[in-house]
């Protein structure tokens, strides 16, 4: 039984070692640096009061463009939808503990009320997650409509360009060939013909001979 457990939790380390080694670490590292200099640019002349507000898009942002990356090595229905969870989760309106005049993450709100095992107020404050969530994948699953139909219409748009240069392939080669025909039937009809005299002056040669 202990075998069968070791062996369950190496296949499952497997994996994650595959997934570690597949995502792109040097351009995660890269896109990182970058995001600091410009963070810090942009931040510079900010005042202190907005800086939490700048902080928290800041790295929601930041999440969501690394979570481009991994969500490309995941199943594609996985991978978007994935992407739109923590969209939702990370950036759904929701109101200020104390204050409902200041628009705060929904999701803030949701932790909180389950931390005070409130879960009638964790129900009320996910809606707003829930609206985002739907939202979003109803505009991802017609974006796939579309892209699909678009997408079918070039490969029939290809297929007709292949099939019509297939078809003028076939007409010039068989007219080609319908030429060659017609020469290989001239030389030879030319060939009997030579046959034909030269054995008509034999026969007249061993006439005139007797």
């Amino acid at each position: 039984m202990s075998t069968v457990i070791n062996a369950g939790s190496e296949t499952r380390m497997d994996w994650l070692k595959n997934i570690l080694h597949s995502l792109p670490l040097e351009s995660i590292s890269d896109i990182l640096g970058e995001i600091a200099i410009w963070w810090g640019q942009m931040v510079k002349d900010v005042p202190p009061a907005d800086l939490p507000m700048y902080a928290y898009l800041g790295g929601s942002i930041l999440v969501l463009v690394l979570w481009l990356l991994v969500a490309r090595i995941l199943p594609k229905p996985l991978g978007g939808m994935s992407w739109m969870i923590l969209f939702a989760v990370l950036l759904a309106p929701g109101t200020a503990l104390g204050d409902s005049s200041e628009i705060a993450p929904a999701s803030i709100s949701v932790v909180y009320a389950v931390m005070m095992k409130d879960f009638a107020g964790a129900i009320a404050n996910m809606l707003p997650i829930l609206v985002v969530l739907v939202i979003g994948l109803f505009i991802g699953f017609m974006w796939q409509l579309i892209r699909g139909a678009f997408a079918s219409s070039l490969d029939k748009a290809r297929s007709r360009t292949a099939e019509d240069t297939q078809a003028t392939m076939q007409l010039t080669t068989g007219s080609y060939l319908a030429e060659g025909a017609t020469v290989t039937e001239q030389s030879d009809t030319n060939v009997n013909l030579e046959k034909d005299s030269t054995l008509n002056k034999k026969a007249n040669s061993d006439m005139s001979d007797k």
